[in-house]
């Protein structure tokens, strides 16, 4: 006598089961913070290209080796990005993921530094147009980021395949409030007839009520820093002094390029791309200082776009004239983006104009 087919999930576990089913077939959903997770992939790598040239010229380029051997600086780039892969691959959570991001991104910047060294028959690390090729895969990569930051967009089903992947640190990690915190936001944008919804609420809700952990040192820094911007954002001097801050960032950037359209013969095409870099970075930070009045959260993402057309674009450049100055322009630049990056964490909960899905910290 055959075997019965197997009888469908009854019980509590049937909405699990539809649920997963439903979500198992949307293949290649986007993930709400996949696009922040590159961008820093991408600085880091910028970052470390600059350091390391920054590094070599002060030193002599010297060589790690002897005896015949050199150990070139993208062996070292091949490993941290093996790293920063293996990171993101066997460890669960988000931390994993950005720590994996930032490793990986190093490492891209250590093998990217070295590509003048393949595409010469005499292994020239000093090839001139290496710079442009590192200038234009940067650039390559930032644009594609930027295209696909526009087609994101979280419709019910997005939601809930993210709520999915953050369900199980949310119901299982006394500390991650935050993954908690982001995959009921998530849930309340997913299809509420979907019989998974109520089932993945419920569960999360309790979680948050009997799941209790002490706050880790980075999460009582975090939650230090939201309620420091707290207290700055609510002062009367605040909105002034950040509308002036952000406007003679965008004279002292058009001054640049008036310069360069002013005086033609006496810059090089390094500084052509400054000056359109500079342009560029003005225009983004006027946007940011129109859009002030309206919300704070849409002029921040916008002073973040001006300080990485700076990162990925300027600084590159201006590193090959200055780079002591560069170097000190660009320190400025990471601070600027992380205090930005802070800002738009503790103001509100949502980027706007495609920015990705955040859920305001705890105490604010």
């Amino acid at each position: 006598m055959a075997d019965p087919p197997p009888s469908a999930p009854s019980g509590p576990a049937a909405p699990l089961a539809t649920g997963a089913r439903q979500v198992r077939r949307q293949f290649m959903l986007s993930r709400v913070d996949g696009v922040p997770l590159a961008e820093t992939f991408l600085v880091s790598a910028v970052v470390t290209v600059i350091i390391i040239r920054a590094y070599l010229s002060a030193t002599g380029y010297p060589q790690l080796g002897g005896s015949g051997l050199h150990i070139a600086h993208v062996l070292w780039g091949g490993l941290l990005m093996l790293v920063g892969i293996f990171t993101m691959l066997l460890r669960l959570g988000r931390p994993a993921l950005r720590l994996g991001a930032f490793v990986a991104g190093v490492g891209f910047g250590f093998f990217i530094d070295e590509i003048g060294k393949f595409v010469t028959s005499d292994v020239n690390y000093f090839f001139e147009p290496a710079i442009a090729m590192i200038y234009v895969i940067f650039v390559a990569i930032a644009l594609v980021l930027a295209v696909v930051r526009r087609r994101i967009t979280v419709d019910p089903r997005t939601a809930l395949a993210n709520a999915m992947w953050l369900y199980d640190q949310a119901v299982t990690d006394a500390a991650a409030a935050d993954a908690r915190r982001e995959c009921l936001a998530l849930l309340r944008i997913a299809d509420q007839d979907d019989p998974l919804v109520p089932v993945m609420r419920a569960a999360v809700q309790r979680a948050d009520a009997t799941l209790t952990a002490p706050p880790t040192r980075w999460q009582r820094l975090r939650l230090r820093a939201y309620r420091g911007y707290a207290r700055l954002a609510a002062k009367r001097w605040f909105a002034p002094a950040l509308i002036t801050v952000f406007a003679l960032s965008a004279i002292t950037s058009l001054v640049a390029a008036g310069f360069a359209v002013a005086h033609p013969g006496e810059i090089t095409a390094p500084d052509w791309i400054q000056a359109v870099a500079a342009l560029a970075a003005a225009v983004l930070v006027i946007v940011g200082l129109l859009a002030l009045r309206r919300s704070r959260v849409a002029a921040y993402a916008w002073f973040e776009r001006a300080v990485l057309v700076d990162i990925l674009i300027g600084e590159v450049f201006a590193f090959y004239r200055q780079p002591t100055t560069a170097l000190a322009g660009l320190v400025i630049d990471i601070l600027l983006l992380l205090a930005l990056r802070l800002a738009i964490r503790a103001e509100g909960g949502r980027r706007d104009a495609g920015h990705h899905l955040r859920v305001p910290p705890t105490g604010l």
